[in-house]
């Protein structure tokens, strides 16, 4: 399952960097610089240094194998310190001084929304890599974990199989 998780990660970065061509000053040198935008002190550090962590174990499996269309990756990591208006300025940073061709990141939906401003006007390209609450389409952003129609329908279906208990009524609460 990890090995899994770890080549779909993989596969997602390679592809997405390689669809985007390396916009926003990604020049001919031997790296692509990739933006890592998640809080690593502060309230939310607990949960998106783990996020951190995930973005840098693919880019080094993405360098081991070669890098993308011959190019390494070079990460760029930045610090919100779990300020959600320090998300945009870093988000600006990460695009327009540090001139990533991506950047992944961002923990909740007050953080995303925050940066959503920066890179529609930047034509940037964020991976938000959470659940998040859906009724959002943004063409720059990437959103690739579930929205509440992936999970609940799932797990009503589970509930109301025979597999999981055979449920013909029940409530949800929260």
């Amino acid at each position: 399952m990890q090995n899994r998780r770890s080549f779909l990660k993989a596969l997602t970065l390679s592809a997405s960097i390689a669809a985007i061509g390396m916009p926003l000053g990604a020049s001919a040198a031997d790296t692509i610089k990739v933006g890592v935008l998640h809080s690593l002190s502060g309230t939310m550090a607990i949960s998106e240094t783990a996020l951190k962590n995930d973005a840098l174990m693919t880019i080094d499996e993405i360098d081991a194998n070669g890098g993308v269309m011959g190019k390494m990756l070079g990460p760029v990591v930045v610090d919100p310190a779990s300020n959600w208006p320090l998300f945009a300025e870093k988000a600006r940073q990460l695009l327009t001084q540090d001139k990533v061709a991506a950047v992944f990141g961002c923990w909740t939906s007050v953080s995303r929304k925050s940066v959503n401003p920066v890179f529609k006007e930047l034509n940037g390209l964020l991976f938000y890599p959470v659940q998040y609450e859906g009724e959002e389409l943004e063409k720059n952003v990437f959103y690739t974990g579930a929205a509440p129609n992936q999970q609940a329908i799932p797990a009503v279906e589970y509930l109301m199989s025979e597999e999981g208990g055979g449920a013909k009524r029940w409530v949800l609460l929260g």
